[in-house]
């Protein structure tokens, strides 16, 4: 965009929560011609997040960076998501800090490609999977177990095994059984347990309407790699497989039963017209691996299903398996034969994703096609025309610059202070000196903070602490802010013209001479 017009302005002055569809009405108005758009900002963001913690890391107010891109095609739109990745991980490497890029979710905001960026940390909220030898990094919603890839079949790249779009609760009905309500003296909880065997887990979920229960079934132990031989590791249940089947499932329910059952009592007792209640049945791929499968009570309520296909064996078919087993730490990579998987925490700080036509087609953002291609020829012989106008591809992209901040100080803090890498510090330097030693201070102030005859080196970012305050309180406060280097004019200053070069993130205190200071306080700093 050569010019931000009013409206441009007005535009941003409304947005708060999410800019993709405000950023998508406004590209409408002033695309015009086949030529690619971005859009660029750091702007304020509110979110009704129920229990902000951890200072800066889940805030209700919180500050982001947006950029939100448009191209005429689908392969420039790769293009350009392609070169945003690698200007995030530019960004990100000049931190000096291990981050992590994953294979991640679209989620509510849609898509079919989409990437997060973190910061391993224990405070994290997010869990991602690596592999200890290939390039496997998924967010644990992707994870996929060394089975499960080797028995189901993708249609391709960017699509789910299951296809759930669109569907609503009413569409499970037809592959439901429809209990009714409890009789009298009934126990429900003592109905279910009666249907599982000795040998299997069972986990419990329901309904955002409380109307379905929920029931999987998964193996106690499940086999792992290891080097004395076979082991076994106990299983959890991956509520995200369950969720891919059943997008009804509300994951923020403790006590499902106890939800399923007192909704059912309050519908009696008002005696208002309800869905009988339903029982979804879920059992994992790897009892339909055995040979012969064990015997489940049946029907199952799946979303491949159907009323003249008997369940058990639609089950049995290996493109329609579903894994309930949570990925954990020693577990084989789906992606290579030597590597392992490691589930760790971590903070997440960016995210792109790539969003199709989802946002622009509804919202009628279209530019006018390529004259040279609005006749394209399919076959010899046929050609196909091509709309005058064709939907923008959008690309949304962000970094939670707060949040940010409050990650890097976490994983840099030690117990005297702040610890800031390079391009976030305050000033790169400073220097501190000892009582008698102020006024050489400024001279070893000026050989860091000027180019000193070296343009091509350029300055070093210094401040010097010249306040009225004793020795000690300037270090104490020198290690709280964080700054990456410290000068320190001591006595040996006084004896030989050397200070005292500290760096707590990389352990090093030693002693320099002035001549060589500025070189080393470089050096320190590249490493930083």
């Amino acid at each position: 965009m050569k010019k931000r017009s009013p409206l441009w302005l007005a535009a941003l002055s409304s947005l708060t929560k999410t800019f993709h569809l405000d950023c998508t009405k406004y590209v409408r108005y002033v695309a015009c011609a086949p030529r690619l758009s971005r859009a660029n900002f750091p702007a304020r963001k509110y979110r009704d997040e129920p229990r902000p913690r951890q200072g800066l890391l889940r805030t209700k107010e919180f500050l982001m960076k947006d950029l939100y891109t448009f191209d005429v095609t689908t392969g420039h739109a790769l293009q350009t998501y392609q070169t945003v990745q690698q200007v995030y991980n530019d960004f990100f490497d000049e931190f000096k800090i291990p981050y992590l890029t994953a294979e991640a979710s679209s989620g509510e905001i849609g898509g079919n490609l989409s990437h997060e960026y973190h910061f391993p940390s224990k405070k994290g909220e997010d869990n991602l999977v690596c592999c200890s030898s290939c390039d496997y990094v998924v967010n644990e919603e992707l994870a996929e177990s060394r089975i499960a890839r080797a028995h189901m079949h993708r249609k391709s790249a960017h699509e789910d095994v299951f296809t759930t779009q669109g569907t609503t609760s009413s569409d499970w009905k037809q592959w439901t059984v429809e209990p009714g309500p409890l009789g009298p003296g009934e126990d429900l909880i003592a109905k279910i347990e009666s249907l599982a065997g000795n040998n299997e887990k069972e986990w419990l979920g329901i309904s955002q309407d409380h109307n379905t229960l929920v029931h999987a079934f998964l193996p106690h132990e499940v086999e792992i790699q290891a080097v004395a031989g076979k082991q076994y590791r106990k299983t959890e249940i991956n509520p995200y497989a369950v969720k891919k089947i059943f997008p009804d499932l509300d994951l923020g329910v403790e006590d499902p039963l106890g939800v399923f059952k007192a909704a059912q009592r309050l519908s009696n007792a008002e005696g208002k017209p309800r869905r009988e209640p339903r029982i979804l049945r879920v059992i994992d791929m790897r009892y339909m691996l055995q040979q012969p499968p064990p015997s489940f009570p049946r029907p199952f309520l799946i979303p491949f299903g159907s009323s003249d296909v008997p369940m058990q064996d639609r089950l049995s078919e290996p493109d329609r398996m579903v894994d309930l087993v949570r990925i954990d730490t020693g577990d084989p990579c789906p992606n290579c034969d030597e590597g392992t998987l490691k589930v760790e925490s971590a903070i997440e700080l960016g995210h792109t994703f790539y969003l199709g036509t989802r946002y622009s087609t509804p919202l009628e953002a279209t530019i006018d096609a390529d004259p040279s291609q609005r006749e394209v020829s399919s076959t010899p012989g046929q050609s196909v025309a091509l709309p005058d106008r064709i939907p923008l591809q959008m690309g949304c992209h962000g970094i939670g610059v707060s949040r940010l901040i409050a990650a890097v100080a976490d994983s840099l803090a030690d117990a005297r202070g702040l610890n800031w890498p390079r391009v976030m510090a305050p000033f790169e330097t400073i220097v501190i000196p000892t009582k008698g030693s102020e006024t050489e201070a400024a001279d070893v102030y000026d050989l860091l903070a000027t180019s000193n005859g070296h343009p091509s080196r350029g300055p070093i970012d210094t401040i010097l602490d010249d306040r009225k305050r004793d020795f000690g309180w300037k270090m104490k406060d020198a290690d709280m802010i964080g700054y990456p280097v410290i000068v320190i004019l001591g006595r040996d200053w006084k004896r030989d013209k050397k200070c005292e070069v500290q760096c707590r993130r990389l352990s090093i205190k030693e002693m320099v001479s002035a001549e060589n200071l500025r070189a080393f306080v470089e050096r320190l700093l590249q490493q930083l």
